[in-house]
């Protein structure tokens, strides 16, 4: 059951993706970010009300920091998502294991073990084999922001796990990234003015939130009940229904150099995981942004 649920949680989190690219054909950047943060945070404030947990907290200085870089990090996914393929910007977000390892031995001052630096350096290596022949013509400022999600995303773990040591429940941490994410988008998309939407679009959008807020869901719950270094692992199926969707959406083709390279940045982010045993650490990742 629980690799069930992170298998689950990756479908959805795939489905938020192809669903991002569809919808930016018609709605703009900070629109999507708009109602991907509104529907997380209508669900996650219903899901405190009935847990009862309340929305006050003593660390909001804390929150807000993590709001900030956590959303830093879903605005350069979501923008890597709308200009390259599926495939390929899913990979680049999922180097942040990497990036953790680096932070934490920084941070921690850990001792630079073979492992460690093995894995940093297969997972850069795999970056490099995959972005050589994979970026489209035009396409190496997207590239970068890909990658700098990757490196946000391991930032705001890292101020996730302060949260959730100093008490504070996963839900209300991820109750205060949305809200920030939906204030910053209503006053960007107010600015520039929000788009009419027919049906189909009205679905989409209303897809990305949902499927976002599912994912982050059933990942919380496999999380919770298994081994978190397994479940770290399986998360990586992500890049593999991504790829699937790519092909059967948009036409997008993978080449073997550029599986061969994703397959490196798997294999690194795998061994840069199963050296941080910790579950609470590994928790404090279910409510990534």
């Amino acid at each position: 059951m629980v690799a069930l649920w992170m298998l689950v949680a990756s479908v959805f989190f795939a489905l938020m993706g192809a669903s991002i690219k569809l919808a930016s054909v018609k709605v703009g950047f900070f629109e999507i970010v708009f109602y991907r943060s509104f529907i997380n945070v209508l669900i996650v404030a219903a899901l405190i009300k009935i847990k009862n947990l309340g929305f006050r907290t003593r660390h909001l200085g804390l929150h807000m920091k993590r709001a900030a870089i956590g959303n830093a990090a879903m605005y350069c996914g979501f923008y890597s998502l709308i200009h390259l393929p599926i495939a390929t910007a899913t990979t680049l977000g999922y180097t942040n294991p990497i990036f953790q390892s680096v932070i934490t031995f920084v941070t921690a001052k850990g001792q630079l073990t073979g492992r460690l630096l093995f894995s940093v350096l297969l997972g850069f290596v795999g970056i490099l084999v995959l972005l050589r022949p994979d970026v489209p013509h035009g396409a190496y400022a997207a590239t970068l922001i890909g990658l700098l999600s990757g490196l946000l995303t391991a930032l705001a773990y890292f101020n996730v796990g302060k949260l959730v040591r100093t008490g504070e429940p996963e839900l209300r941490v991820v109750f205060y990234f949305s809200l920030v994410g939906t204030l910053v988008g209503v006053v960007m998309t107010g600015a520039i003015g929000f788009s009419a939407l027919d049906l189909a679009t009205l679905l989409n959008v209303c897809a990305i939130g949902v499927f976002g807020s599912l994912g982050q869901i059933t990942m919380t719950r496999a999380y919770g009940s298994g081994n978190p270094v397994i479940v770290s692992i399986l998360s990586y199926s992500t890049i593999i229904f991504s790829t699937l969707l790519g092909f059967l959406l948009f036409n997008e083709k993978l080449s073997s150099i550029a599986a061969a390279g994703m397959a490196l940045i798997i294999l690194s982010g795998g061994l840069a995981i199963a050296r941080r045993p910790s579950a609470k650490t590994r928790k404090s990742e279910a409510v990534q942004p």
